[in-house]
């Protein structure tokens, strides 16, 4: 939403890649995860105010930090990394998880949970009235294409999956079936 302050995690992916441009064309302020300063950088050019690298132990007060301390109104986690992601929110802060790429399970602390009144909105590919939605906001707004960082022939599946495991990519990895 517009005015809302977005935290993105792990920017390099084709899912964060492309909830940066969206949020950032609704009027969002948009921040980032990443591994490298590299990935910071690409998702500033894609709308992106500023980030941090998650691989420091204390990366949500870092994070925290670029919004003044308080917190963010929103945390999206494609990454799988969502107990960690809850300490980057602020009270009544909401939390959507979308992946879950790092494991499959996650410790939480109900307390820290329910004391910090936090929503959190599980997700897979929406609903046909979400894809309506996403349709009305490319309409509405000034949204870039998502980044494709590189396509593969079918053939190079196992290429493909290789150059994804690496997390050297920044954007999509597409296979093409007609190559």
């Amino acid at each position: 939403r517009a005015g809302e302050t977005l935290l993105v995690l792990g920017a390099g992916g084709g899912v964060a890649t492309t909830a940066v441009l969206l949020a950032a064309a609704v009027g969002a302020r948009v921040y980032v995860t990443s591994s490298s300063e590299d990935k910071i950088a690409a998702a500033r050019q894609l709308g992106a105010a500023g980030g941090v690298r998650y691989d420091r132990p204390d990366w949500h007060k870092a994070a925290k930090e670029l919004v003044g301390g308080r917190g963010f109104d929103v945390v999206l986690d494609s990454v799988g990394t969502w107990a960690d992601a809850l300490r980057a929110l602020r009270p009544g802060g909401r939390l959507i998880v979308l992946g879950a790429s790092r494991a499959e399970l996650a410790a939480l602390d109900v307390r820290r949970f329910y004391f910090g009144q936090f929503d959190l909105l599980g997700t897979t590919m929406g609903s046909p009235r979400d894809f309506a939605q996403l349709l009305r906001l490319l309409d509405d707004h000034d949204v870039p294409p998502p980044v494709v960082d590189r396509v593969f022939p079918l053939d190079r599946a196992a290429d493909a999956h290789r150059y994804l495991e690496s997390g050297r990519g920044f954007g999509k990895i597409v296979l093409d079936i007609g190559m």
